[in-house]
This record gives C-alpha cells, structure tokens and sequence, in this order.
C-alpha cells in the first residue's frame, strides 16, 4: 500500500519564497525525506495552472501542479496554505496535485487522472487533506459567479460568495469514478496547520505545509 503523510505545523515551514531562510527550509525537507526513507522527494514550483507531470525522482523540483509517478522510493510532495492537497493512489502508481481555486476551474483533476491512468488502468481512490472549507472563503461576487458557472458543485450562497473547493473537487473527481475521503480539516480553523487567509488576518507568519504519497 502506498504511504500517505500530511505534515502540519510541529514539521516547520516546508515552503520556499516566503520569510524563512532557503537553507532552513531546505533542511526541513531533508529530514522529511529521510524520515519518510524515500530516495528522492519531488516537489514542485506550483502556479495554479493544469500541468500534470511523470516524474521519476531523478529532478528534485518540477514546473507543475501535479506530479505522477510509478517509481517505488519516490515521494511526491504537494504544498498548501489554504489550497487543497490531493492525493491519489491506484495499483499502478500515485500521483500528488495541488487544487486551488484557477487550478480546479482549469482542470487540474482531469489532467492528473489522465496522467495517472496512462501508466495503467486500474481503481483510483483519492484523499484530500487539510484546506479551507466554504465557511472560511469567501470571494467577491464575480470571482463567485465565474467558479460556479464552471464548477456548479463549489457553489453554497450567492448573498455571501462562498466557495466550497472541497465539494468542487470531489464532485470533479467522482464524476471520474474516483473514490474519495475527504479528512474535513479546514486549515484556517485549526491552529495545527499553516493558513495563508489565518495568516493575513491575524497577522501571523506564512508557512506552508505538505501532503506526501509514496510507493
């Protein structure tokens, strides 16, 4: 069976670009590494958009908002604040994917399903770790209408514009045959994990936290 691990505060910061030193930031996700005892540990520069990428541990750091793989000692590592982390696994491989808001309207799931199912066809569950709920994000009232109209299952009231990434995604990926666990954490309500909204709200310092899958 695949391994499945979602840091949280208590691992440190795991994200570059923010306030923490490269270095530090690059040790703690060493000591990720080597404690997970995986060869390599991918992970990727993430820019909302739809790009699923084959990887097999040979570049640490990929262009891209989904990584899949086959490798065995390959772990693949997605980063979050807010943003849902998903993780899949099927009898051929697994396959990491960062979801925000643009990436689930562009088609992030599909893009990665059909990643993971050209190494094989076979069931694909899927875990979507700690993020924001709907009560926690809200948009303006076009940023509303522009979601829902193309993700319909995301929508929850019109009169307070509040987006719900995680039945988006689900719905998105049972659409797929996919089953899905949804862990029903929200990242800005639990102090255990970093919160990008939490941060700016209370004026906290940024993190970012990961969700790891692993052959």
């Amino acid at each position: 069976m695949p391994g499945i691990l979602f840091t949280s505060i208590g691992w440190g910061n795991l994200g570059l670009r923010l306030n923490d030193a490269p270095e530090d930031v690059t040790r703690r996700r060493e000591n990720l590494r080597k404690s997970l005892s995986l060869q390599s540990l991918v992970f990727m520069k993430q820019t909302h958009s739809n790009r699923a990428e084959l990887v097999d541990g040979s570049i640490p750091t990929i262009d891209s908002d989904a990584i899949v793989t086959s490798q065995r000692g390959v772990g693949l590592a997605v980063l979050v604040g807010d943003c849902l982390p998903i993780l899949l696994r099927s009898a051929h491989g697994v396959a990491a994917i960062h979801a925000g808001r643009v990436g689930m309207v562009n088609g992030i799931v599909a893009s990665t399903l059909s990643q993971l199912r050209s190494l094989g066809e076979s069931a694909i569950d899927a875990i979507i770790g700690p993020s924001i709920c709907a009560d926690c994000y809200e948009v303006s009232p076009e940023m509303y209408e522009e979601v829902v109209s193309t993700v319909p299952a995301a929508a929850t009231n019109p009169q307070v514009h509040q987006l719900n990434l995680q039945a988006g995604v689900t719905r998105q990926l049972a659409n797929e045959g996919v089953e899905v666990l949804n862990m029903g954490i929200c990242t800005k309500e639990s102090g255990d994990f970093y919160s990008h909204r939490r941060s700016l709200s209370e004026n906290l310092a940024e993190g970012r936290q990961v969700g790891v899958i692993y052959l």
